[in-house]
């Protein structure tokens, strides 16, 4: 008797053992899944950013207006998050990111950005730099959305 007693509290206590490491494991998943999807909530916008820019370029293609290079820019400088000097035969078209702040909201109030008051447009929280472009950038930078 006393040694199916001593087996039952052995068992008991090892299914006692293994359900708290069951609840830790969920646990662990879980925070584990948090993360997760947090970094595909990342993942999901800068795969919005990157299809907008292909947008954009592939629209300059189709207006046969041709960028010899892309490079990015310092957005920090204006306040922007992210942006890209597109080089043409016929000068640079600058466009940036921007993400909300009082920076974004300052310059779609005034229509300008950085210290020396460049003209822009904006297009949600896309901005490009208008002074001196043609109507034919202008217009595929109008008809992204």
């Amino acid at each position: 008797m006393k040694k199916i007693l001593a087996c039952m509290l052995c068992l008991a206590l090892f299914t006692g053992c293994g359900n708290d490491d069951a609840k830790n494991n969920k646990t662990n998943s879980s925070s584990d899944n948090n993360v997760t999807e947090n970094n595909t909530n990342k993942q999901a916008t800068n795969d919005q950013t990157d299809d907008w820019y292909s947008r954009f370029e592939n629209g300059l293609k189709g207006r046969n207006i041709a960028y010899s290079s892309k490079n990015a820019l310092d957005a920090s400088s204006v306040g922007g998050a992210e942006g890209y000097r597109y080089t043409t035969d016929n000068g640079n078209i600058d466009v940036y990111r921007f993400d909300d702040g009082d920076d974004y909201d300052r310059i779609v109030k005034e229509k300008k950005i950085g210290e020396d008051g460049r003209k822009v447009e904006v297009n949600d929280h896309m901005i490009i730099v208008s002074d001196g472009l043609s109507e034919d950038v202008l217009d595929v930078f109008r008809g992204l959305k």
